[in-house]
């Protein structure tokens, strides 16, 4: 927490300050790890989105050179192995056949700090494996010439890259999985018996690509969001790989790590801490001599000026807070000024103008003299930054009406004080 103590001198004094708090289901199932961050930059104020964390590993980790679009891959661990060879009849899932979730699934993740909850789009959208035979040269004759899956497959997949020889004995491959497909395979154009030479003796190395969709950061509070999504293996499940591959585990289990840093740093301005308020024209900041020829001018026309004074602050922020009081004395939902001779008590209305780069969530409009209220409202004062920014320039007024001054000429000569804390707070719950 930050303070920052205003000394309203005459009228009021009070005190600024900015609170920052930035933000197993268990079984025998590969389990992976899917990690993103979202931290706010000043070299590249417009990012919105998530930063994938993920390390690499699989097939883009040990063949970077195939993956230059962005790709990204994860390793299962599992492996497939045959019950029985492949023939030149097979069906697709009797064949070498793999369906992923290949459609967007949400998946529900938690802060773990507040139990907030937002949804993330995940799906599979594409996959990498190899295949080894029996003896070398085993990889040939699925239909054409060349090495094996130089066509790509067959099914609603699309090559990413034809396969190729790894020790005369495997082929390794990289598939794209579009949107809603389902299995994808390729059939042999030769019988591969058990024992023989082309015998397709193991499925591995099996590792797949993947398209997540985060809501804007902006949008959300500071901490660490978990979620699991959990897929089933086998003949009808979630992954497939047909009927005659079994794979060495039967759940597949993803968790997913976001993590929210937000900024929210208030810095006063020169001399802010303390300030005088002045009869002033509404919106205006007079000097303490503007102020003196106003009296002035009271003290001939007996009009009641209203007093009015401004503290200025540049705020940094990249995610959503609140702004409410905290007060020494109070008058209603605002914070109040007490006279040295009498105790009487009279409000100051606190008003809050944010930078341009944040808008008032009840309206969608700029923040331009705000009424603040003491303590924390969630129904009332919530901004929502659009945009990063560090260092923007914004300010708080202080305005005590006509009606309150007449009250406080009552007891002059005085001097009134009072004491205000301003809380910027992104904890929203």
């Amino acid at each position: 927490m930050e303070k920052m103590n205003l000394q309203l001198r005459h009228v009021l004094s009070g005190g600024m300050a900015v609170c920052l708090l930035l933000a197993s289901f268990v079984s025998s199932a590969v389990t992976m790890n899917i990690t993103a961050s979202f931290s706010p930059s000043l070299t590249n104020p417009e990012n919105v989105v998530f930063t994938d964390t993920t390390a690499q590993s699989g097939f883009c980790a040990t063949w970077p050179t195939y993956c230059v679009n962005g790709e990204r891959s994860l390793s299962t661990g599992l492996i497939l192995t045959p019950r029985t060879g492949l023939t030149t009849t097979d069906s697709p899932q009797d064949s070498l056949y793999f369906k992923w979730p290949s459609s967007f699934q949400n998946v529900e993740v938690t802060n773990v700090e507040n139990g907030t909850t937002t949804m993330v789009r995940f799906r599979v959208s594409s996959f990498s494996g190899r295949y080894d035979a029996n003896s070398n040269y085993g990889v040939y004759d699925w239909g054409e010439s060349g090495y094996a899956f130089t066509l790509g497959p067959l099914g609603g997949c699309n090559a990413i890259t034809p396969g190729w020889l790894i020790g005369n004995t495997g082929v390794a491959w990289l598939w794209g999985v579009p949107e809603g497909t389902g299995g994808c395979y390729r059939i042999t154009s030769v019988d591969r018996p058990v024992g023989d030479a082309k015998f397709v003796r193991q499925v591995n190395t099996l590792s797949f690509g993947y398209t997540m969709i985060a809501p804007s950061p902006l949008t959300l509070t500071s901490g660490e969001y978990v979620g699991t999504v959990t897929y089933t293996i086998g003949p009808g499940g979630d992954i497939d790989f047909g009927n005659n591959f079994q794979a060495n585990d039967n759940i597949l289990e993803i968790n997913f790590k976001l993590s929210v840093n937000h900024d929210l740093k208030l810095t006063p301005a020169a001399g802010a801490q303390s300030v005088a308020l002045q009869p002033c024209a509404t919106g205006r900041v007079c000097s303490e001599d503007e102020g003196q020829a106003n009296w002035e001018r009271w003290m001939v026309t007996r009009v009641t000026p209203q007093l009015t004074g401004r503290s200025a602050f540049s705020l940094s922020s990249s995610g959503a807070f609140t702004v409410y009081l905290s007060c020494a004395e109070q008058s209603g939902t605002d914070c109040a000024l007490k006279s040295d001779n009498s105790g009487q008590l009279v409000p100051v209305k606190t008003l809050l103008s944010l930078p341009d780069n944040i808008i008032d969530s009840a309206t969608g409009a700029s923040v331009t003299r705000k009424a603040l209220r003491i303590g924390k409202d969630m129904s009332n004062n919530i901004f929502n930054t659009q945009s990063y920014a560090r260092d923007a320039a914004g300010n708080i007024d202080f305005l005590v009406t006509q009606k309150d001054v007449d009250t406080m000429l009552k007891t002059r000569p005085d001097t009134y004080r009072g004491a205000v804390t301003v809380i910027f707070d992104p904890n929203l719950f």
